[in-house]
């Protein structure tokens, strides 16, 4: 048993340290601010890449490209336009760097050197195809590795996320060009 002094020693320890817990934790919150609305006002030592509360930034995780906020798209959008009118839809897509958003129906080879990565839609028939780039991102700070081993981490049913140039339609489908598979397929 305790003597009275270590009682009375030991909770002011217990206040003392509740109390710095509590102040940091206040003092942090007030310091998380939510991100800024113009993506070109962030830092340029931010590290592309890196989920920040579990989603990536809506900017290239491609160093060589801009921070500027890329728009992001869900494929059935872009399979809904196309369906809509295909003359609109590849005024607003075709030429343009952009993220689409969907769940993987899987990765195929075509020829010796093509690898696409289909991304399913509402549509039955129809998937958006995505042309992955032979050289993926494939962690923090820009790390590289081949388009084989990024697609190996890709299962079917898993949500994926891309950044790719419109290409227009191929049968029907939307076809995106030089891909980056994001973050999603870790």
């Amino acid at each position: 048993m305790l003597n009275r002094t270590q009682q009375i020693l030991i909770a002011g320890v217990a206040v003392a340290v509740l109390g710095m817990l509590w102040f940091t934790g206040n003092h942090e919150a007030q310091l998380d601010d939510p991100a800024p609305a113009d993506a070109a006002a962030q830092p340029a030592s931010i590290v592309r890449g890196v989920p920040r509360n579990g989603t990536l930034d809506p900017i290239s995780i491609d160093p060589a490209r801009s921070m500027d906020e890329l728009p992001q798209y869900q494929a059935d959008a872009l399979v809904d336009d196309y369906q809509a009118n295909p003359g609109e839809a590849d005024d607003r897509y075709r030429g343009r760097y952009f993220i689409v958003e969907g769940v993987a129906s899987g990765v195929r080879r075509e020829d010796s050197d093509k690898v696409f990565l289909d991304i399913r839609t509402n549509s039955p028939k129809l998937a958006v195809r995505a042309r992955l780039l032979p050289q993926q991102i494939c962690g923090p700070a820009g790390r590289t590795c081949e388009v084989e081993a990024r697609a190996t981490m890709v299962r079917r049913g898993q949500k994926v996320a891309v950044e790719c140039t419109g290409a227009g339609q191929v049968d029907g489908s939307p076809l995106l060009e030089d891909c980056l598979v994001r973050g999603g397929a870790n």
